[in-house]
């Protein structure tokens, strides 16, 4: 079960139409408009308008009767205030009604994916960080595994561990930036221990942990004589500080009467 701390701040594998609508429908009224974004915009009036345009890379959108009009770094509400004072002062309407809905958030957004429950493309509507973003995303599926790579244009990715986030490092995400959950990897504990089989591997996860997650060694068991097998290569006796790795098989033995 997930830990109280991932709740708090987390409730795949593509990006999904439905999970970019939902991100759409959310429309935020903050949301500043960039290049690229789309925008619609419709005015009532006798002479109706309904325009889907996207914002050009100089800022501005090109409308009916008024030409160009510029769109980057105002919020939807704020442009649509620009539009109706134009068509008011040009005397193309007397008192226009104007809305403007925005479509596509391409400029100020970011993409969630992976084990998440609603992965998709969110706006930056205010600051945001990893975790306020897999809450919005509807937190991870129950395969996730306990870290996330963050994606940033120019640099190398980066994992970030989730209950590292609760203790204040949480990061702070850019326009563009991508965040992906990876399934949990497993690995595996056999022979004398209560709860035999596949245990997902955690960030820092040592034998002790990975020997209590699989209920512990039964009463013939010994955590004292455990062997290690990883790839080709086998251990005895391991240590119950020894890191394990994806992949891992270990095998509790009996103890020695």
């Amino acid at each position: 079960m997930k830990s109280l701390i991932y709740a708090a701040f987390l409730l795949g594998a593509s990006v999904s139409p439905l999970a970019v609508a939902a991100a759409v429908e959310a429309s935020p009224a903050s949301y500043m408009l960039g290049v690229n974004d789309e925008v619609q915009v419709s005015v009532f009036g006798a002479h109706p308008i309904d325009v889907k345009t996207r914002v050009k890379e100089d800022g501005g959108i090109t409308l009916p009767m008024l030409g160009d009009v510029k769109a980057e770094g105002y919020t939807a509400n704020q442009l649509a205030g620009v539009i109706a004072e134009k068509l008011k002062s040009g005397r193309y309407y007397v008192n226009p009604i104007v809305n403007v809905e925005i479509t596509s958030f391409v400029s100020n957004s970011v993409t969630a994916f992976g084990s998440l429950q609603q992965p998709g493309l969110y706006p930056i509507d205010r600051p945001l960080t990893v975790a306020m973003l897999l809450a919005r995303a509807g937190g991870t599926r129950g395969d996730a595994a306990d870290y996330v790579i963050l994606r940033r244009k120019g640099q190398p990715d980066r994992r970030v561990v989730l209950d590292e986030m609760a203790d204040g490092s949480d990061e702070a995400l850019r326009p563009g930036d991508s965040v992906f959950v990876p399934a949990a990897q497993p690995l595996f504990v056999y022979g004398q221990v209560n709860k035999p089989g596949k245990v997902e591997l955690r960030s820092g996860m040592t034998l002790r942990q990975a020997l209590a997650s699989a209920g512990g060694p039964t009463l013939a068991g010994t955590q004292k004589r455990v062997t290690l097998t990883r790839g080709s290569t086998t251990t005895k006796k391991v240590p119950l500080d020894t890191p394990v790795k994806a992949g891992d098989v270990y095998y509790v033995n009996e103890k020695l009467f």
